[in-house]
């Protein structure tokens, strides 16, 4: 009887598993089939494969996630590092009255107030310049004085002819005419057209109509809006600046407007207000590097903020600095870009005229050196 029992038990254990069991009563206890043994574990790892490979791409997702979150994270810190900068710097030189400028030959500036040792002040001030910590993170900031660059608002007509006589390789010609004597008319208070330029009902038979501006630039990029100059003239877009008779020729009006600091650049400069060319080019790199006051303060300054996160260095070291180049090793780090505008009176400093946050590399490369090109 208990046999019979253990043989009916087996039957319906084996109807439930779909026969992968062998109740036969020769064999006590039933074994399983090998064929449909196999076959079970083939199911069974492919199940565990694709686990495998979900858990796998759920780590992979998380990570990256992570790593958005903390870029995120840093970003949003080097952003207020870079806004606390340019409030240190507001705070610390732009506010003060009645300020002196001092800076070297390589438009390196410090505004210095009520005192004539002006060293001492500078070597105070290089603390925030080098980077100075901040939570997590540092802020640092530069003035740059940008002795060799050219006022539009002040160019006369002769002036805006060697403008594009240097920068743009345009010879004397209609062509050339026609632009200088259309600038004049943007910017002078008539509205009497010169003999090429354009006027109001001039601007308003154009495909896209606009009013002319009968005052100052508010910006350099201003020029792009008066009919004829063109992104290519003023970026320099396919006219590449180049060393030619100990100055600079080409790269766009821009360059010139901004200024170089270089001799080549300053001669330039030199040949477009005046008409005259620079003698002697000779320059002593120490003499370069000594700061000296600027008499006049200069109706526009550049200011560089940046916020940044220095990368940590291995165990052996704590130090954030390189030891070969002596630099900060950089993490992540965001530019804060502003012009900076003499305000109508001398005595109140200097005031935010535009700002670019989160400017490139190479805007700001453009602004501190903007690259002397390589004699070919």
């Amino acid at each position: 009887m208990f046999g019979l029992i253990k043989i009916w038990i087996y039957e319906k254990l084996d109807c439930w598993m779909g026969g992968l069991l062998d109740y036969s009563p020769s064999r006590n206890p039933p074994i399983q089939q090998s064929s449909k043994e196999g076959s079970a574990l083939i199911i069974v790892l492919s199940v565990a494969v694709v686990l495998a490979l979900i858990v796998a791409n759920f780590a992979a997702d998380m990570n990256a996630e992570l790593k958005a979150a903390g870029g995120n994270i840093e970003e949003a810190v080097n952003a207020q590092l870079s806004r606390s900068a340019l409030a240190l710097a507001r705070l610390v030189e732009l506010g003060q009255d009645n300020a002196q400028l001092y800076a070297n030959g390589y438009g390196d500036a410090y505004l210095i107030s009520g005192t004539e040792d002006y060293e001492s002040v500078i070597e105070e001030l290089e603390v925030y310049r080098t980077g100075y910590e901040l939570g997590r993170g540092m802020l640092a900031y530069q003035l740059v004085y940008k002795s060799a660059a050219i006022a539009a608002n002040e160019l006369d007509e002769n002036g805006w002819h060697r403008l594009f006589e240097v920068a743009c390789d345009m010879d004397e010609g209609t062509e050339r005419s026609e632009l200088v004597d259309r600038i004049l008319d943007w910017i002078d208070s008539d509205s009497n057209a010169r003999a090429n330029g354009m006027e109001e009902d001039d601007y308003q038979d154009l495909d896209t109509p606009r009013h002319a501006k009968n005052d100052d630039l508010d910006s350099d990029e201003e020029l792009m809006l008066v009919y004829g100059i063109t992104p290519e003239l003023f970026y320099g877009t396919g006219n590449p600046a180049r060393l030619e008779d100990g100055m600079i020729w080409g790269g766009g009006l821009q360059r010139y407007l901004i200024g170089d600091n270089s001799p080549e650049g300053e001669a330039s400069a030199q040949y477009i207000l005046a008409g005259t060319y620079a003698e002697d080019m000779a320059v002593d790199e120490d003499d370069e590097l000594e700061y000296e006051r600027v008499n006049a303060l200069p109706e526009t300054l550049y200011l560089i903020a940046q916020g940044f996160i220095p990368e940590v260095r291995e165990e052996e070291t704590s130090s954030i600095f390189n030891d070969e180049q002596d630099e900060i090793v950089f993490h992540s780090r965001r530019f804060l870009l502003v012009k900076l505008k003499l305000g109508e009176e001398n005595d109140v400093g200097y005031e935010l005229e535009d700002m670019v946050d989160n400017a490139s590399g190479e805007m700001v490369d453009r602004i501190l050196t903007y690259g002397v090109p390589d004699e070919e």
